[in-house]
């Protein structure tokens, strides 16, 4: 059996990207459980709401050569099925990311041991209220810098991406988050930044190839008579991408491996963590002889 990831440690930018990937794995089916349960509903509205955009979207395109090129009914019944898509994926999101955070929480607590739902769910309901709220803070302030100036936004979206980790691992206030993580992200900024990109774009380029199908069926209807395929292509594609949906949990899972190394770097709480453990599992089977004297 392969040894629990150890959270508190540093690595190096390879390394986040693999750790995350093996704690994903050793972890899938405790993790998948929890946020299957705590997100289901939200994976299931991502689903409909993504068949009802996809068909708004094949009667724009076939609305497209029977209407003049003003707005007709099917473009606005499509930006506003957009709008609803985008609100339910952000909800979505969001509850999958604080979801994978309480889980990686008691994880920790837990001494690297996989948690129990119920312990995932008790810890979710009482930090869901405060992610939410900053998450919305932390919407606000992006959306000021990019109003303001497209670089100060841009600057601030991974030093963001570090506070709520830090509120729900180290059972924070918005304020000390906001500040320690200005402090973690200082001479590490591009570091930060490479770990969200690249993650964000393997899950992000998962679920756009899931799109693939549907994409092409509901364009390809303007040309070809494919109405006896469309909604089962449709359904089949939209459910692919609720099932991929899930893999957000990697992007925080991530996060959290990068804010960990940025508080080693730091402050080294792994490292005393293990000193102090030195000689308190003496008796601890290590599969190794006993020294002899």
């Amino acid at each position: 059996m392969n040894q629990p990831i150890e959270l508190r440690k540093t690595r190096d930018f390879g390394q986040i990207i693999s750790d995350s990937f093996t704690f994903y794995k050793q972890n899938f089916k405790p993790l998948t459980i929890s946020l299957l349960i705590i997100t289901g509903i939200f994976l299931l509205a991502t689903v409909i709401s993504n068949v009802f955009t996809y068909l708004r979207m094949a009667d724009m395109y076939s609305g497209s050569f029977t209407h003049s090129p003003e707005f007709s009914q099917y473009t606005v019944s499509y930006f506003v099925s957009i709008a609803v898509n985008a609100f339910i994926a952000l909800l979505t999101q969001t509850f999958i990311h604080v979801t994978t955070l309480c889980y990686i929480s008691v994880y920790l607590q837990k001494g690297n041991k996989q948690p129990t739902f119920d312990e995932v769910w008790g810890y979710f309901k009482y930090y869901f209220l405060r992610a939410i709220g900053s998450g919305f803070l932390i919407t606000i302030l992006i959306c000021v810098g990019l109003v303001m100036c497209i670089i100060p936004g841009f600057y601030l979206i991974p030093i963001f991406y570090i506070i709520i980790p830090i509120i729900v691992i180290e059972n924070s206030s918005f304020n000390y988050a906001f500040n320690k993580s200005f402090k973690l992200i200082k001479d590490n900024w591009w570091f930060t930044f490479g770990v969200i990109f690249i993650m964000g774009l393997i899950v992000g380029m998962a679920a756009g190839i899931a799109s693939i199908p549907a994409t092409v069926v509901t364009v390809g209807s303007s040309f070809f008579s494919l109405k006896t395929f469309t909604l089962p292509i449709l359904i089949i594609s939209s459910v692919l991408r609720g099932i991929i949906t899930v893999s957000y949990a990697l992007l925080s899972i991530a996060i959290c491996m990068c804010y960990f190394t940025l508080s080693e770097e730091k402050e080294g709480l792994g490292l005393l963590d293990r000193i102090e453990k030195i000689g308190k599992d003496d008796n601890a089977d290590t599969g190794l002889p006993a020294e002899e004297y």
